[in-house]
């Protein structure tokens, strides 16, 4: 059910709909509620959860606000259960009106450890049973998951998160509402806002409620009053921006830095990424070019697929979202998969974007999952995959795809999915040049390549840890940046690569490898040259 639809289907005899929302929503969706039955159904509306200790009847204040007023006819008996006499209230009730029952759900909800099975039937009779009627029922709350007996009965909706436009006309209006208020306090309150800065206010703001923006413009006016009065101009973007990341880290989505270090390698999947970031344009979209779903990144530890991630939104210039799915777990049935939603329905606010699942196998392998959450989410992942076209493109890290379901490797699932193995021989040099260049040195080629030789097996975060190694030494003997091949040769004689350390399961990678696409160009590695003879030459 769609939410335009709620109050035509509560007026077609289906008399018990659910609503999930927002917790910052809630009272703004009960005064919409409460304003829409009245106009709609020409009924009044009443809110009660758990929470409160009577009915309260929502009515609309001269002023537009929501005010709640007890109603004296309700009157619960102490030792009542407080759910039981609610329904039988509404059941009893002779006059028409819209009753919202927030928090109601976990007693009727799917594998619910509150699952009441005398409040289940008592929903299911007064579905029935307010058919004829004109008292309706909306359940409200958060992560609703209802019994299968009431799935086919009760239709569902979602309160979806605001676009663009929705938010640049709430700007508009909270904003002139402030100025009033600020005029009120005889405090000089200016917006020195462009249209050009007013949309980027608002893509900057994406994600959030329209309260939470509230929350955050209050805040900001609070924190920038002076003797000078209040000034909202372009640098309130950037600290929406900051707000927004602060939210969003507790539901665990992270907005990723751009990557401040390129990626060495990886032609094969450079090119296809090159190839690919113009269908995120306008232009691509006006001509109904399909949106690219996203890659898996398959390899050993330390190859880089975490960089990788990060430099893929630099290539396809799109912000970055990580998604860690262990933080979202909750112990509430329903809490886990209904955080993995919202998530989710941010991302896809705010696409086009590149959303990062990392490690992937973690958290969808089911290793020890009893309660079927695991293969819920993937549900809900594949789900989102299959379904989203908003331009939210999912890249996925795995370091042991042996763990990944198999519902998630099938072809067509990803547009690719890319091996990512060892670094080649020039791959290694790019590599080690990237991360020496990083502490100001420089080195010729020739002996980058003297180097690289001598590092079969090495990963890029093991080429990494040389050239830091290498630097602190030069450093230490009074040499800044003035390393040698005597001391990365030095160096690298103290790390053992983990391709050696675990050779086996490189080589179990590499023949499931057989059945994804190469990231790099095939290369051999030459044979290991003697470095003796350069050993304390100076490369600078």
């Amino acid at each position: 059910m769609n939410l335009n639809n709620l109050f035509s289907t509560l007026d077609s005899q289906i008399p018990i709909a659910a609503l999930e929302v927002l917790a910052p929503e809630e009272a703004t969706i009960i005064q919409w509620l409460a304003s829409s039955a009245q106009e709609k159904l020409e009924c009044p509306t009443y809110f009660w959860n758990l929470g409160v200790s009577t009915l309260e009847q929502c009515q609309i204040a001269a002023d537009g606000g929501l005010v709640f007023k007890s109603v004296p006819e309700y009157k619960k008996p102490p030792q009542a259960d407080p759910l039981i006499y609610i329904f039988e209230y509404i059941n009893n009730f002779t006059g028409n009106g819209v009753f919202i029952l927030g928090d109601v759900h976990p007693f009727i909800g799917r594998n619910s450890p509150q699952l009441s099975w005398e409040i289940l039937t008592r929903v299911k009779n007064l579905y029935h049973r307010l058919k004829p009627t004109d008292k309706r029922i909306i359940f409200l709350g958060q992560n609703i998951q209802l019994h299968e007996s009431l799935v086919r009965l009760i239709p569902f909706a979602e309160v979806p998160l605001p676009t663009v436009e929705q938010i640049q006309e709430h700007l508009d209006s909270y904003l002139q509402y402030l100025g009033e208020e600020a005029q009120k306090q005889q405090v000089k309150f200016s917006v020195s806002l462009t249209a050009a800065e007013t949309e980027a206010l608002a893509r900057a703001a994406l994600g959030l409620t329209l309260e939470e923006i509230s929350d955050f413009l209050r805040l900001t006016v609070k924190e920038r009053l002076s003797r000078n009065g209040i000034t909202m101009d372009a640098t309130v973007t950037p600290l929406a921006v900051a707000y927004k990341t602060r939210l969003l880290s507790q539901m665990g989505i992270e907005l990723g830095k751009p990557a401040s270090i390129p990626f060495g390698g990886l032609d094969l999947l450079r090119e296809w990424l090159n190839r690919r970031r113009r269908l995120f344009t306008q232009e691509a979209r006006n001509l109904h070019l399909p949106q690219p779903k996203g890659v898996l990144l398959v390899g050993p530890p330390g190859t880089g697929k975490t960089l990788l991630a990060k430099n893929i939104a630099n290539i396809l210039n799109l912000p970055l979202l990580q998604l860690d799915i262990s933080s979202m777990l909750g112990s509430l049935v329903g809490e886990s998969e209904g955080n993995i939603r919202r998530a989710l329905k941010t991302a896809q606010v705010i696409a086009p974007c590149v959303l990062w699942l990392d490690e992937i196998e973690k958290a969808l392998s089911g290793q020890g999952d009893t309660s079927g959450v695991s293969q819920r989410i993937l549900g809900n992942i594949l789900t989102f995959m299959s379904e989203c076209t908003a331009g939210v493109f999912v890249v996925a890290t795995c370091n042991d795809p042996s763990a990944l379901p198999s519902e998630l490797k099938r072809k067509g699932r990803f547009d690719e999915m890319f091996f990512v193995d060892l670094p080649t021989v020039p791959e290694r040099a790019q590599i080690l040049s990237i991360h020496l260049q990083r502490f100001g040195i420089t080195i010729e080629s020739e002996y980058l390549e003297a180097i690289a030789v001598n590092t079969a097996q090495f990963s890029g975060a093991e080429l990494e840890t040389l050239a830091a190694e290498a630097a602190l030494l030069a450093f230490d003997e009074g040499r800044p940046q003035q390393v040698t091949l005597g001391d990365l040769e030095a160096c690298r004689q103290t790390i053992t690569p983990l391709a050696v350390q675990d050779a086996a399961a490189v080589e179990r990678m590499r023949d499931w490898a057989k059945t994804a696409r190469a990231a790099s160009t095939a290369i051999a590695d030459q044979t290991t040259k003697s470095l003796r003879t350069a050993k304390f030459r100076n490369l600078n």
